[in-house]
């Protein structure tokens, strides 16, 4: 299929600014909108901040402070289990490195750098100035649509899983786009900082790490066709993340950890495949349903993308998401936290349409409106979310507290053996905005010196160190 000499499919603006057209100041231009998108970005910055400090140390997270960052470790951890180098390097770092206050600013900062880079990702295949009111849309619906948020985002071996490699992959996509669509060199400082970052997105998370390749690799490929051209950075980038998708996806332990699963590795293919396809597959999709239903009162409401290009863009970045998934069929088990690559790929088609429809003349005044009303609706839902989150995760950090009295006890008196109470976690607005409950026992132990054994019990109320730890459930 030739392609047309003007910019067409990788259509970008030169510059991302936080600028909105003149049709739009009803919306955010005036003085109250300003205020109104300050506010809530501040809002959302101390709501976000707050939790990270509240979230307790749980699950592998004693795993990965144990584990450490000594070489050997690493090096251990990579041919006996897994092969993200990145992600299980960076959570033993941020737990034996970086105090609560620091993790809660580090992640802060990564959450709200990735909705920027997925925001401005979209803004570049549209060829628009980035728009502030996409960016608080893409944030509430990363809140309020990922399958696990507690897991994948408040969870800090879970953010250093997903959250960063996102961010590293995501950022990098955006970067290799923007230089792609520019022409000309980059300086050798950030050629090579770029070369870092894409062996940094290659060797963090399997599907993200590898459909993302492919789909640079198919851009870069058409650009060739195209012009005739294209630059030896961007093969030089390709084959650093490439490099980085081989260290993850060819680890050895890998393959100690498919052990673990051989009861899935032992069906026939075909059922495997009928297995995640029958069944797997449509529960992944079902679970964006947030970004899906806004993308369709888009479509009937105001109307398709103005482009062949436009849509040519949203529709790949919508076959990324499937792929996302679709890939998955090689994973014995699928954690509801494993299917959040698949929604940033979906963000980013969000993010394109919606910056392609707020410049489309005519269109423009409409589609401010639902705008609002979706922002509106959208906002509402992410106060009460982050309001109930916070009083939540505030009571686990006040029962973590009754819990360490409980394991210091212990240690000072030499027992054996040690019952704590499990969390118990007040109302959140989905049961899947609390963070993992998994217990290793032997970790715990070893992370507190304790040569006691550990144990939980179900409770069925709140508790803090005023009560003191409750009876187990009857």
């Amino acid at each position: 299929m030739a392609w047309p000499q003007t910019r067409r499919f990788i259509s970008m603006s030169p510059t991302l600014s936080f600028a909105e057209s003149r049709f739009s100041q009803a919306l955010l231009g005036h003085r109250f909108g300003a205020w109104a998108f300050i506010t809530f970005a501040v809002l959302a910055v101390m709501a976000t901040w707050a939790i990270y400090w509240l979230t307790p140390m749980i699950s592998d997270d004693f795993n990965y402070a144990n584990k450490g960052i000594a070489w050997t470790s690493i090096k251990q951890h990579y041919l006996q289990w897994s092969g993200r180098l990145v992600s299980d390097t960076l959570s033993s770092a941020m737990l034996t490195l970086a105090p609560g206050w620091l993790k809660a600013t580090l992640n802060t900062a990564a959450l709200f750098g990735l909705v920027t880079v997925l925001t401005a990702l979209g803004a570049q295949l549209a060829g628009r100035a980035l728009r502030p009111s996409l960016l608080l849309l893409v944030f509430t619906l990363y809140w309020l649509v990922n399958p696990h948020l507690g897991q994948t985002t408040f969870w800090l071996v879970g953010a250093a899983n997903y959250l960063w490699p996102n961010l590293f992959n995501f950022g990098f996509v955006l970067a290799f786009i923007y230089y792609l669509q520019k022409g000309g060199k980059p300086s050798v400082i950030t050629g090579l900082a770029l070369c870092l970052l894409g062996l940094l997105a290659g060797c963090s998370n399997e599907n993200t790490g590898i459909i993302s390749w492919c789909l640079l690799a198919y851009l870069g490929l058409r650009h060739f066709q195209r012009t005739g051209s294209l630059g030896s950075w961007h093969l030089v980038w390709l084959l650093c993340m490439g490099l980085g998708v081989a260290v993850l996806v060819l680890a050895p332990g890998n393959q100690v950890r498919a052990e673990v699963f051989a009861h899935w590795y032992d069906q026939p293919l075909l059922w495997r495949i009928g297995e995640h396809f029958g069944r797997r597959f449509p529960d992944a999709l079902l679970r964006y349903w947030g970004v899906i239903l806004v993308m369709l009162v888009w479509r009937f409401a105001i109307g398709p993308a103005s482009s062949e290009s436009v849509r040519r863009a949203m529709w790949l970045l919508i076959g990324a998401s499937l792929l996302a998934n679709a890939i998955l069929v090689l994973a014995p088990n699928i954690p509801k936290r494993a299917l959040n690559g698949g929604l940033m790929y979906l963000l980013v088609a969000l993010s394109i349409y919606g910056h392609n429809l707020l410049a489309q003349g005519q269109r423009v005044i409409p589609m401010q409106r639902n705008l609002l009303v979706t922002l509106g609706a959208c906002g509402t839902l992410w106060l009460v979310s982050s309001g109930l989150m916070l009083r939540s995760y505030h009571g686990t950090w006040e029962q973590d507290q009754v819990r360490r009295t409980i394991l210091a006890d212990a240690h000072k008196h030499q027992r054996h053996h040690v019952k704590l109470p499990k969390y118990f976690f007040l109302p959140t607005l989905r049961s899947r905005d609390r963070f993992d409950m998994h217990l290793d026992p032997k970790a715990m132990a070893r992370y507190f010196r304790s040569k006691a054994v550990i144990n939980e019990y179900a409770v069925n109320q709140h508790y803090d160190l005023e009560t003191g730890a409750p009876p187990p459930t009857p």
